[in-house]
């Protein structure tokens, strides 16, 4: 282009009425070189098809995948799994290697060579633990056959048998023996003789050990239910008795006649399962049971050892999940002791932040009891000896304690509510530091000796990266990095942050995405996008997954507006506990505000507004086109709740206590309350086999629709889950939503 201000400061003026004219006439050509440069750009952007995001890999990000750090914290690997090997990367020269060519290894079941799904390592570095041939159970878990692989000796050896699943295999800490789960019980394996040894014997289809629940795996996110003892030659597990537990089928429609699949699953104020802490001794081959207490219905979300192998700490949460317990157990007689209690009024979250220190006799706990989330150095008898971080901000996880340098490592929202960032602290609670200066969303992975982290990060604007940073912060060398080079045909929309204040005086975080050549003197549909859950948070200054899908809808002219309600994550317990008793709420009311707020912008086709969500989203969509049709012209719920009395116990009675109690509460939040109120332009849209919010909610609501002569619009998809992942669902799902807000919006 040419720079016609340095024409403009060469040219020799007689008067100043002649600079005058030609400053104007230089003004008209920038103007008219501006528009027609963004006719050009405009003219050249790709328009963007479904096809485009969900059947082509020209704008697959890439990741690191299968990334561990070495024993003596010199290298990290990573897999490539397409060529089915792991690679080496060199901490001090950046040098990649191959480490393990799986084609060298071959498979004793198949006899070709070991296919690569995942891995772990032992604690020497020695041993790697291989797990391949996967089949999904569920969402969170699935069936595998494993297989130690001994780096030395360039020996293989299957888990159990060549040909078994198992589930939950892991190496002892001293690589000498591996656990598993077959059929609900607890076996061990000893690595040097092969000898199999059963440790549980009552497994059944209702007595599970070392597994878990539907509930418990879906809302406390625990995958499997034993943990090793450090010295190896004990393992702690949960025991649970489902007898008393109900079951929910559904249909499967493959085949002839289909079939029917049940699983435990307790809905809001029904019976839970009972659980049971054992600790088998390798020893003396004998169960110890920890002393629980006398009140069986409770919940034990976690279990942890202590740095001392006689020592299991033990986290105990009553029914109502506001008040919750810190036990040390002896593990020789089971005898235990409350060393800490938590309590809210409202709920208590359960986290993986506690953190046992090696060289001293104390433990890292978080807690939100000043009303943010902050870390406190407690000793053994629950003594507190220092809250080490404190403000008007939340620590988002623990990473872990280097001993050494006497330092706490963790990520907070510190200084900005919709960014996480890595920070350190000494333990006497002095010297914190930002150890990242990228704006966005960073995670961080620590090498064994504390030394060095790889962090993971985002924004916005920018792709995830990974790079290879010094304990202080210093970047080594990027690891991975994605370009927006890829997009370079398509000029993707980025989205805006802004607040904006509720009619009641409340601010609320927002982000809005306009199209590329947005013109303010047009008056623009907007497209809301919602999940509005307790102590979710959806406005973050992060990589979205659904950019693309969000460009494209804003080259057909929408724009896209999401809104944390109050109730949400990320500002303190006070703003959260706002969602408690009825989560619908707020959650409605502020994407009613949101919708107001919006067709006050003299860009906004106030008639023109609409929302879409998933899974709780869902719910909050349903909600908006019944109790709030007033505001929402058409709406889009993928696998909505239609009713918490139809969700399970931990996730449902966590936030609206028990329907028991709280039958207003329930009838508040409740779609069903509100379907005489629906009119618009509605589609929902559920998996068939979705174990998590099941169909049943999808047809209460449209049962009710009907009798109510409304018109709407179902989609079902059979055999799929509540992710609606396979069979091409998420091509089909997404274009049959563009179709949808096109006619209807």
């Amino acid at each position: 282009m040419f720079d016609l201000f340095a024409i403009f400061s060469k040219i020799k003026f007689r008067s100043l009425k002649n600079e005058v004219i030609v400053m104007k006439l230089i003004f008209k050509a920038l103007v008219l070189l501006s528009f027609f440069s963004l006719q050009l750009l405009h003219a050249q952007q790709k328009a963007l098809t479904v096809e485009d995001i969900f059947k082509s890999r020209q704008y697959a990000l890439k990741s690191l995948s299968g990334v561990h750090w070495l024993p003596d914290s010199r290298a990290l690997l990573f897999t490539q799994k397409e060529e089915n090997r792991i690679v080496k990367h060199e901490v001090e020269t950046g040098e990649e290697s191959v480490w393990l060519e799986l084609e060298d290894i071959v498979d004793p079941h198949t006899g070709k060579a070991l296919k690569l799904f995942s891995y772990r390592l032992s604690k020497d570095g020695q041993k790697i633990l291989f797990k391949t041939d996967a089949k999904r159970v569920w969402r969170r878990y699935d069936e595998a056959r494993f297989l130690v692989y001994d780096l030395r000796k360039k020996q293989i050896k299957a888990v159990f048998n060549d040909s078994t699943r198992v589930r939950h295999a892991k190496l002892s800490p001293d690589g000498q023996w591996v656990g598993f789960v077959f059929e609900n019980n607890i076996y061990v394996q000893n690595l040097k003789d092969n000898t199999i040894r059963q440790i549980t014997h009552d497994g059944s289809q209702v007595i599970l050990n070392g597994k878990f629940d539907w509930v418990y795996e879906e809302e406390f996110g625990q995958s499997d239910g034993w943990r090793w003892a450090p010295d190896s030659r004990k393992i702690a597990f949960w025991r649970i008795d489902q007898s008393n537990e109900p079951t929910f089928s559904w249909t499967e429609f493959d085949g002839k006649y289909g079939s029917v699949r049940t699983i435990h699953y307790p809905k809001a104020g029904d019976a839970n399962a009972i659980v049971k802490i054992g600790v088998y001794h390798l020893e003396n081959e004998k169960t110890v049971w920890m002393d629980l207490g006398q009140e069986t219905d409770i919940y034990i979300p976690r279990i942890l050892w202590t740095s001392d192998p006689q020592t299991l700490a033990i986290q105990r949460l009553n029914r109502l999940q506001n008040h919750l317990e810190l036990l040390l157990a002896d593990v020789a007689d089971g005898r235990t002791k409350v060393v800490l209690t938590d309590e809210d009024s409202c709920w208590v979250d359960v986290r993986n932040d506690l953190q046992f220190l090696k060289t001293r006799k104390q433990f890292i706990w978080t807690s939100e009891r000043d009303g943010y989330r902050h870390i406190y150095l407690y000793d053994l008898n629950g003594r507190l000896i220092k809250q080490l971080t404190s403000g008007p901000w939340e620590v988002t996880r623990v990473l872990g304690v280097d001993e050494q340098k006497g330092s706490v490592y963790f990520t907070a929202n510190k200084g900005n509510t919709i960014e996480n960032h890595i920070f350190s602290i000494d333990l006497d609670g002095s010297n914190m530091k930002q150890l990242d200066n990228e704006s966005g969303t960073h995670r961080a992975l620590f090498s064994p000796d504390w030394k060095y982290f790889i962090d993971t990060y985002s924004s916005a604007h920018q792709p995830p990266v990974q790079v290879l940073k010094t304990a202080d912060g210093k970047a080594v060398r990027a690891l991975l990095e994605n370009k927006l080079d890829i997009f370079e045909d398509v000029q993707l929309a980025f989205p805006e942050f802004l607040t904006f204040e509720t009619s009641d005086g409340v601010s609320l975080n927002a982000r809005i995405i306009k199209p590329v050549d947005f013109d303010p003197q047009k008056k623009y549909p907007v497209l809301i996008y919602g999940y509005g859950g307790p102590g979710s948070q959806l406005v973050r200054n992060a990589w979205g997954r659904n950019i693309l899908w969000y460009t494209l809808l804003t080259q057909k002219g929408y724009i896209i507006f999401t809104v944390d309600n109050r109730g949400t994550g990320g500002r303190g317990k006070a703003f959260k506990n706002l969602a408690y008793g009825d989560i619908g709420k707020y959650a409605l009311k502020d994407h009613i505000e949101a919708a107001k707020y919006l067709a006050k912008l003299p860009y906004v086709d106030e008639s023109r507004i609409g929302i879409w969500g998933w899974s709780g989203g869902g719910y909050l969509t349903l909600m908006c086109m019944t109790k709030g049709a007033e505001y929402f012209k058409a709406g889009i719920a993928v696998a909505p709740v239609a009713d918490f009395r139809l969700y399970d116990t931990i996730w449902t009675e966590r936030y609206m206590g028990l329907p028991q109690t709280n039958q207003a509460g329930y009838d508040s939040t409740s779609v069903l309350t509100y379907v005489d109120r629906y009119k618009g332009g509605l589609l929902i849209v559920h998996g068939a086999s979705d174990d998590n919010v099941h169909m049943q909610n999808t047809m209460q609501v449209i049962k009710q629709l009907q009798l109510q002569g409304k018109q709407f619009r179902l989609m079902i998809y059979p055999g799929l889950n509540h992710s609606l992942q396979g069979a091409g669902a998420h091509y089909h799902l997404y274009k049959m939503m563009t179709d949808f807000i096109v006619e209807n919006l």
